[in-house]
C-alpha cells in the first residue's frame, strides 16, 4: 500500500524541522504518524535503529498496545507527517483492509530486523568471549605438579 499516495491530499499534517523530536522513547501513548515528506532517525537507547522517509510509519507500536513509546524519533530534513490517532486509525482497519495488513507487514518487519540484530549482537559477544579466553589462556598455564618455588 502506497501511504504516501493513499494520503496525499491530508490536510492535518504536521511540518518537522531538522532536530525536531516527534517523540520520545518512555513517552505516553500518542498517534502513530506517517512521514510523507523528508527524512527522520529513529533511535532505540540512543542507537538509530532505523532511517524514516516517505511512506514510514511511526509510532504504531504504543497506538496499537497502549504502552509508553518504545523509540525516540528525530527529524534529520524538513519533514511532514499525517498524524493518525486512536479513532481514524480504527476506521481505517474498519474501511481499508490493505492498511491494517501494511501496518501488520511493517511490524513483522521490524521484528525480523531486531531478531537479526539480536543474532548478530550474541554472535559478535560469543566470538568475543572466545577470543579472550583463547588469549588468556595462552597467557596463563596452571603450576604443574613440578613446578618448583625458589626459596
Amino acid at each position: 500500500m502506497n501511504l504516501v499516495y493513499h494520503f496525499l491530499h491530508a490536510r492535518n499534517t504536521q511540518t518537522l524541522e531538522p532536530g525536531t523530536v516527534l517523540f520520545r522513547e518512555g513517552d505516553p501513548v500518542g498517534p502513530m504518524y506517517v512521514v510523507l515528506e523528508g527524512s527522520a532517525r529513529v533511535l532505540v537507547a540512543g542507537h538509530v535503529v532505523e532511517m524514516a522517509g516517505p511512506g514510514t510509519l511511526l509510532g504504531e507500536i504504543a497506538l496499537i498496545d497502549d504502552l509508553p513509546r518504545t523509540a525516540t524519533v528525530v527529524a534529520i530534513a524538513p519533514c511532514r507527517v499525517l498524524p493518525i490517532g486512536r479513532p481514524e486509525f480504527d476506521l481505517l482497519v474498519r474501511e481499508k483492509p490493505e492498511f491494517a495488513r501494511h501496518v501488520m507487514k511493517v511490524l513483522v518487519q521490524r521484528l525480523r530486523r531486531m531478531n537479526e540484530l539480536f543474532s548478530e549482537m550474541k554472535a559478535a559477544q560469543r566470538e568475543a568471549g572466545e577470543m579472550f579466553r583463547s588469549q588468556h589462556a595462552r597467557k596463563w598455564r596452571a603450576p604443574q605438579v613440578d613446578d618448583t618455588i625458589p626459596m
